[in-house]
């Protein structure tokens, strides 16, 4: 009963003291001057000169008080910025595309076709729009307290010298961290262009060398890769500019060169095309006949049959493996041996 009770006493003064705080701290922001405001609104006297009086007195306690109430909303705009952010999408009809997995099926009776069947990864569509959501909020945040530190500077520099410091301070910034806001800036557009999402793999190409693994964290400045060879590597966003997901579209590309006799080549040939029809039969993995091309088209103490196939999604090192075991086999069983 007795909180009640205080919350009934104190709360509107509170409402008061914070509106009047409020009122204050804008006036002082906009450099308003108080005599002609009053004088503007009441007229001039005795009365307009006394509250100009008065308001000199609770003047500084006024703009803490505004400085408290101006941070204070602040932290409620915090509170509620994933709901902002969430709401902010729905307006703008935000929709994250559906990820395409693809996967070989056998209709039922039928062994010996394929099909695609396109599977969107509802979890995939969950997690991107969680991510884009959570920057969006990150950044109401920002704004919330950046927009607060500047009412709250107000009340005691002027804007014009606080506009002439923060320019100073942005460009000794923005030139000494160029780089973290370079990634921070390339995170953002990585995430809404929908580059690559958490357990992707994926192979990022720098300068001098390349990365290959699949991506287990993603923030907007780093992004976390783990490595075939088991190595976690945390990679800045900034450097994510040529990128190759083999997590994307219909199939993972794999490739098996077979090194022959010259003069096996006619029979060779033979045999891996008659081989790859069946082949999708023999290896569930396979989406449809491979093809054979002779990449260099040279001719030597060997020559090279270089076998282009599309492997199901994810299957493509497994795949590579059991061409390689089923070709050695065929070739053997024809007479056709490898050149070393």
């Amino acid at each position: 009963m007795s909180r009640r009770l205080l919350v009934v006493i104190f709360g509107p003064l509170l409402a008061i003291i914070a509106l009047t705080a409020l009122t204050v701290g804008l006036l002082q922001t906009a450099q308003v001057d108080e005599l002609e405001l009053v004088e503007s609104v009441l007229g001039s006297g005795p009365l307009p000169a006394w509250l100009v009086t008065a308001y000199n007195y609770a003047e500084l306690p006024l703009r803490l008080a505004f400085v408290v109430v101006i941070f204070f909303l602040a932290w409620l705009v915090t509170r509620i910025s994933g709901r902002l952010a969430g709401l902010a999408l729905r307006l703008a009809r935000y929709e994250t595309p559906p990820v395409a997995r693809f996967s070989r099926i056998a209709p039922p009776g039928d062994n010996q076709s394929a099909i695609l069947e396109n599977r969107a990864t509802p979890s995939a569509q969950a997690r991107r729009s969680q991510t884009v959501q959570l920057l969006l909020a990150s950044f109401i945040n920002f704004i919330a307290f950046i927009v607060a530190f500047i009412l709250a500077a107000g009340q005691f520099v002027s804007l014009v010298n606080l506009a002439v410091v923060s320019t100073i301070v942005a460009n000794a910034f923005g030139f000494a961290a160029r780089d973290y806001i370079g990634d921070f800036l390339n995170g953002i557009s990585n995430i809404f262009e929908n580059r690559f999402d958490v357990g992707d793999n994926v192979s990022i190409f720098r300068v001098g060398d390349s990365l290959e693994g699949t991506v287990e964290r993603v923030t907007v400045r780093t992004l976390t890769i783990r490595t075939r060879a088991g190595e976690l590597i945390v990679v800045p966003q900034g450097e994510v500019r040529i990128l190759r997901n083999y997590s994307r579209g219909s199939f993972t590309g794999t490739h098996v060169v077979a090194l022959v006799a010259p003069a096996d080549l006619p029979q060779a040939l033979a045999v891996l095309l008659a081989l790859a029809d069946e082949a999708v039969t023999l290896l569930p993995d396979l989406l449809e006949p491979w093809k054979v091309v002779g990449e260099d088209g040279q001719l030597g103490a060997a020559a090279e049959l270089h076998i282009h196939a599309r492997a199901r999604y994810g299957r493509g090192a497994e795949l590579r493996l059991r061409i390689m075991t089923l070709v050695a086999e065929r070739l053997a069983a024809a007479g056709v041996g490898l050149a070393g």
